[in-house]
């Protein structure tokens, strides 16, 4: 298969995973302003993966969807992490080190197909500024808990 085709495949796998994540932590957030990230956060992760499919469509690849056992996992993860803890800080904690570990799979991803077309390594570095914007929108709800 080509470069071009798997990096787009990586960006539309990325970008569903943290769109289906955000679904997930969405009823765990109990403010309306986090709740109001998180949903500006799912339609960047939306229209990221919108982008790589119809770029994958055209270079005559085909996406695959967010596998059942993986979405799974995360539910169970979701459920365990804000059980006990639903605060603004928890939950941005949680999205940043989602956000981190998709910064991650789409560096090594662009570093594995260097010979990518410059539109689908283009792709691959917006969805990962993307990333570190949301980090970046998230580091605001972090604080330490007061204890009295």
């Amino acid at each position: 298969m080509n470069e071009t085709i798997q990096l787009l495949q990586d960006v539309v796998r990325n970008a569903r995973s943290g769109e289906e994540a955000i679904n997930q932590l969405m009823d765990k957030a109990e403010s309306q302003e986090m709740r109001g990230e998180l949903d500006r956060e799912r339609e960047q992760y939306r229209a990221s993966a919108q982008e790589a499919e119809s770029a994958l469509a055209a270079a005559g690849g085909r996406a695959e969807p967010v596998g059942a056992l993986q979405k799974a996992g995360m539910w169970v993860g979701t459920q365990m992490n804000t059980l006990t803890d639903r605060s603004n800080a928890h939950i941005a904690e949680m999205v940043i080190q989602g956000a981190t570990m998709g910064i991650i799979e789409m560096t090594k991803a662009r570093n594995t197909y260097p010979d990518a077309d410059a539109d689908a390594a283009s792709l691959a570095s917006r969805f990962i500024v993307e990333q570190n914007d949301i980090i970046d929108r998230q580091k605001a709800y972090l604080q330490d808990k007061v204890l009295v």
